[in-house]
């Protein structure tokens, strides 16, 4: 029903008719795949059937197709909602049929596509409606996580903000509290890492915190850098003790109990 190696050219060739001359377009493509395949680990330690998997991975892979519209934008600093842009593009000319022929999971894609950049899944779903849009949340995470130690951060000047930074009291008060940290409340780059810390708080399947704890992504992010401050030293080895007992506690409960 779904061919995800077809879906992988497809949209490589959309993007690249886009002409895009913005250098973030191949880390985002190298994002996607890697949502997929998270996508993918996720739906079968679920125990989803194979059709549903393949489902999930789709999600996966058409979960930023807005972003490259964004790219086409001077201003990157211009509210801009991908999630939403995202179900335009693929409802666009009904652009949707050449990664699915079939319209029955129409609106369960649409759906987890326009809430997977969402603070909160909308109320009121149906329970398979927000079963996907669960899998592609931790599935996008989990890859954000990865990004923050191998992608982000290289530029030497952001480096030495983030290690000469504070972390607010808004964000850290959040994040105590174990809950995702809203981007609004962002002041400085330090804070910048306690947001994506918070990440944890925002992840549904006890799979996704098998993953981190197995890739050790949040301890690898948070000992990146050589904080100055004492504050801030003394802070983060709070946010540490705290995510890493997090993270053991949710990845011990049963997968299935997560559904």
């Amino acid at each position: 029903m779904i061919d995800i190696t077809s879906g992988k050219k497809e949209l490589v060739n959309h993007v690249n008719k886009m002409g895009l001359k913005n250098p973030r377009v191949e880390m985002k493509i190298g994002h996607i795949m890697r949502v997929v395949e998270n996508c993918e680990k996720i739906a079968r330690a679920l125990g989803l059937d194979n059709q549903k998997i393949q489902l999930a991975q789709l999600i996966g892979l058409l979960h930023d197709i807005g972003r490259f519209e964004q790219y086409q934008i001077t201003d990157m600093t211009q509210k801009f909602d991908h999630g939403k842009m995202g179900v335009e593009v693929l409802k666009k000319d009904n652009y949707i049929r050449t990664y699915i022929k079939q319209d029955i999971y129409d609106d369960i894609i649409y759906t987890a596509i326009n809430e997977h950049n969402k603070y909160e899944i909308t109320k009121g779903l149906s329970k398979e409606k927000e079963l996907f849009c669960k899998i592609i949340k931790d599935a996008d995470k989990i890859d954000l996580l990865y990004e923050a130690i191998f992608i982000y951060w290289q530029d030497p000047k952001r480096i030495q903000q983030v290690e000469e930074g504070a972390l607010s009291k808004k964000m850290l008060e959040d994040f105590y509290l174990h809950k995702l940290a809203d981007n609004k409340n962002k002041i400085t780059q330090t804070d910048e890492i306690l947001r994506f810390a918070s990440f944890i708080f925002d992840l549904h399947f006890s799979y996704s915190f098998h993953i981190l704890k197995q890739k050790d992504y949040v301890n690898k992010m948070l000992d990146r850098f050589n904080y100055q401050m004492p504050e801030t030293i003394l802070e983060m080895k709070k946010v540490k003790q705290i995510a890493n007992e997090y993270i053991k506690n949710k990845g011990e409960e049963t997968w299935e109990n997560c559904l």
